[in-house]
Order: C-alpha cells, then sequence, then structure tokens
C-alpha cells in the first residue's frame, strides 16, 4: 500500500468530530494527524506537522473561511474539504474564492466525507449534487474566462467539473475518448490552464461569478 493520506480535523461540534475521528482512523489509507476544534489550533498544527488534506468546518471558532483566508495567504501546501451543514450559494461562492479543493455536507453519510477525502488527494474538485444544482441553475451566457470556450468545449468542462472522467463525459455527450482530449487540450489553451482541477477551478467560480 501506497504513503498514508495524511489528515487533520477540523471542527467545534464533539458529535461531528469523534464520529469522523472514529471513521477515519479504520480506515487503511489514512492517518489521522490530529483533531481541533478552532481556527488557531489548526494554524498551529500545519505550522509544525506535515498534512494533506484539511477537513475544514466553517461555523467554529476563527470562522473557517477567515482560517482558509489565512492557509492560502501563508501557502501552505495543503487540500480543503470544508465541512458544513448549509449548501447554500453565499457558503459555495467564499469557498471557491478561496480555493478550496470541495465542499462536503454534515447532513449526508461520514462515509461520503471521507471519500470526499480521497477524492481532493487524487486533485478532484468535490461538490455535493446540491452545490452542482445550486451552480447548474445560474445564468448560462458565458463570461470572463469561458467567453472563448464553444458550447461543446463548455458541456465538456462541465463534466469535468462534475468530476467526471474521459470515459463517462465520451458515453454523456456520445463522442469518442479521442474527441474528449481533444475538447482538453483546447479547453486548456484557451484558459491558460495545465490539468483538469485548474480548468474545473475557472468552471465553478465563473459560474458562481455569474449570480453576483
Amino acid at each position: 500500500m501506497g504513503e498514508r493520506i495524511c489528515v487533520v480535523l477540523a471542527d467545534d461540534h464533539a458529535l461531528v468530530l469523534e464520529g469522523l475521528r472514529g471513521l477515519l482512523e479504520r480506515q487503511p489509507d489514512m492517518a489521522l494527524v490530529g483533531a481541533v476544534s478552532n481556527g488557531e489550533d489548526l494554524l498551529d498544527l500545519l505550522a509544525t506537522e506535515r498534512v494533506d488534506v484539511v477537513v475544514l468546518d466553517l461555523l467554529m471558532p476563527y470562522h473557517g473561511l477567515q482560517v482558509l483566508a489565512e492557509i492560502r495567504r501563508r501557502q501552505i501546501p495543503v487540500r480543503v474539504l470544508v465541512l458544513t451543514a448549509f449548501c447554500d450559494g453565499e457558503s459555495i461562492q467564499a469557498a471557491l474564492e478561496q480555493d478550496a479543493e470541495g465542499i462536503a455536507l454534515k447532513t449526508e453519510l461520514p462515509s461520503q466525507t471521507i471519500e470526499a477525502i480521497r477524492q481532493v488527494m487524487r486533485g478532484q474538485l468535490v461538490y455535493p449534487r446540491a452545490a452542482q444544482r445550486w451552480l447548474a441553475a445560474r445564468p448560462s451566457a458565458s463570461v470572463g474566462p469561458l467567453a472563448e470556450l464553444s458550447e461543446r468545449e463548455e458541456d465538456v468542462l462541465s463534466l469535468i467539473a462534475d468530476g467526471c472522467t474521459n470515459h463517462e463525459i465520451a458515453a454523456q455527450l456520445s463522442i469518442s475518448e479521442n474527441t474528449v482530449r481533444y475538447h482538453l487540450k483546447n479547453i486548456f489553451g484557451k484558459l491558460g490552464v495545465t490539468n483538469r482541477t485548474e480548468a474545473a477551478g475557472i468552471f465553478l467560480k465563473t459560474k458562481v461569478v455569474r449570480s453576483a
């Protein structure tokens, strides 16, 4: 087995914290580095320990979004999975603006949060179905970085943002995987990015900006 994913849990709700801790400690591919209940302790821990993924509650002392902003300001090399009980537009927008790698809902099964940790560690952007539905409901006219994309390229990019593989994109759009790769090359060039995660991040941020 490869190197384990080093995880920190940051949540001031004891029930949530203990539930995730117990489940995470049973995962053979994960190692719990620490569990904290406020942002200051989280930043102290990140300064001294190697951490791959932080599961970050928004509504804890020293607000989660403030902590996320500070993590980005300090350029700490860690992926952040935001954990929240609310899937509203403001939370999605704020998390995207601070480059969170994903959002997990407390209303979902804890096992889904565990799987989301694996997904963000693989470089995927993770958003629950409720968040995706909110994004999909935004006006469809292309603006900003997406304005240069063709309609089919935006279809492909939308599916990338949903976490689809090339095979899944090809099946949904009834095209070949070679055609998907061709579209990806064009998308990356037009957006000035080098990988799927960066492209999906631009798509999701632009969708949120449209609603402002």
